[in-house]
């Protein structure tokens, strides 16, 4: 723990420093039994869909959208979901976006002191790959924080096959599409999610550079902590990092600024829109919902996305949406997060009302206890196990793959809350066997059904 460098130096190979010692990666991953992940079921298109909620933040925005497609090898492919929270006065993304590439329009009017009317022309056509993206708008009034306005890319997602999720300040590694798609094959894991918590924008050149002093590490999250409001959060800037990484490594974090898969997780673990107000109660509570519906988190060998930690250069933050909440919604979305994680307090953890989440709560594939035992937290005592977590070499936890990750661990639903409805994306991944006559049923092997 001393010299954690002098071990460094004298290491070479595939290795993670956990924050205070390094390990080196061990070959094989370690399955127990016959089990091993779903194969890649089969290639799709190849096309991308980038959800990308921004509140208040026009200009970094407009900057990611144009890093995206100009590092991209087939821009032609990739299409972006834009969720904006903005007020009529802000510099909206897509007018940046637009007005970078010498294409203004929008148009404002003042009517009265407090009244500005927003007109959007015709020139919007002329402007680069607009029929690349679409915008959900709402007003910054509005806002309930990342969780409600992530939740609503089920409006926008289509049939795309991939699905990259990151934030409106992010920059792109060159030819990042073709890395990420490949990074993802190299799982040889239909379920895979690449995902940590992204390198600073700032040290881009460290890690990109052949000469650059980061130029073999990946930022890895090793140790959960448990928040005060006792839900586990990951460490983000990242806690940890990885080294000269031949394949993607096996993870027990998630990190919602860089997050790629395939898009049939926006089916199985959508954003819960019943949890406004909720920051740092992100993270964990989704990689419970997609983990426990045998979804697993990869670092990946190299950094496919840049992120800006910088404050908001409006000057607009959290505490905008945040001071508008109303402390009881709050409060019930904290702990219908509880309630699912099975985390001791004064909430309803009756299996109906768990049942009443519906794809909202946790799947079936793995349990609550093979998660904290793989995560390394003891929920009795809401406290991290620090020895017993090996971040270089975790155990993948098997499951049965005849069970379709969109089936919920708890099903006598009495007051189902609402379930979630994709209008655009016509070709849903996984059905719900009753809805179809048995001769549409293929079954590939151990797969789950899918649609062919």
């Amino acid at each position: 723990h001393h010299h954690p460098n002098i071990l460094h130096e004298t290491m070479s190979g595939a290795r993670v420093y956990d924050g205070h010692e390094w390990i080196p990666v061990e070959e094989t991953v370690r399955h127990t039994g016959s089990h091993a992940p779903v194969p890649p079921v089969k290639e799709g298109d190849g096309s991308i869909f980038v959800s990308l909620p921004s509140f208040r933040d026009g200009e970094r925005c407009a900057e990611t959208i144009s890093s995206i497609f100009q590092n991209a090898k087939n821009p032609d492919k990739i299409m972006v979901g834009l969720i904006e929270e903005a007020a009529p006065e802000d510099k909206y993304c897509l007018e940046q976006y637009c007005a970078n590439q010498g294409i203004q329009f929008i148009q404002r009017q003042t009517i009265r002191a407090d009244m500005t009317k927003v007109i959007a022309t015709e020139a919007i056509e002329e402007c680069p790959r607009i029929n690349q993206i679409r915008l959900l708008s709402k007003y910054n009034i509005a806002a309930k924080g990342p969780t409600d306005a992530r939740a609503l890319t089920r409006k926008i997602v289509g049939n795309e096959e991939f699905c990259l999720q990151i934030d409106s300040h992010t920059a792109f590694t060159q030819d990042w599409d073709v890395v990420a798609k490949e990074e993802w094959h190299v799982t040889g894991n239909e379920f895979a999610v690449l995902s940590t918590a992204p390198a600073k924008m700032s040290e881009q050149q460290d890690y990109e550079s052949w000469t650059g002093s980061k130029s073999k590490e990946v930022p890895r999250q090793c140790l959960p902590k448990i928040l005060d409001n006792n839900i586990p959060d990951f460490f983000s800037p990242a806690d940890g990092k990885a080294v000269s990484l031949e394949k993607p490594l096996l993870s027990h974090a998630w990190n919602p600024a860089f997050s790629f898969s395939k898009c049939h997780i926006e089916e199985s673990a959508p954003y819960d829109p019943f949890t406004p107000y909720v920051m740092a109660a992100e993270a964990f509570p989704r990689f419970a919902r997609f983990w426990t519906r045998g979804y697993d988190v990869y670092t990946p060998t190299r950094n496919i996305v840049f992120h800006d930690y910088g404050p908001n250069p409006g000057g607009h933050d959290m505490n905008e949406w945040f001071k508008q909440r109303r402390g009881s919604l709050r409060q019930e979305s904290l702990d219908r997060i509880k309630a699912f994680l099975h985390i001791r307090g004064p909430v309803d953890t009756s299996e109906t009302a768990l049942a009443n989440m519906g794809i909202y709560g946790l799947g079936k594939r793995r349990s609550l206890s093979q998660l904290y035992k793989f995560t390394g937290i003891d929920v009795n005592t809401m406290k991290v196990d620090k020895e017993n977590i090996n971040c270089a070499n975790l155990e993948w936890v098997p499951y049965d793959s005849s069970i379709s990750p969109t089936e919920n661990l708890y099903q006598d639903a009495d007051d189902l809350d609402p379930q979630p409805e994709f209008p655009l994306r016509t070709e849903l991944t996984f059905y719900k066997e009753i809805d179809q006559p048995v001769g549409l049923q293929i079954d590939i092997g151990q797969d789950p059904i899918l649609r062919e």
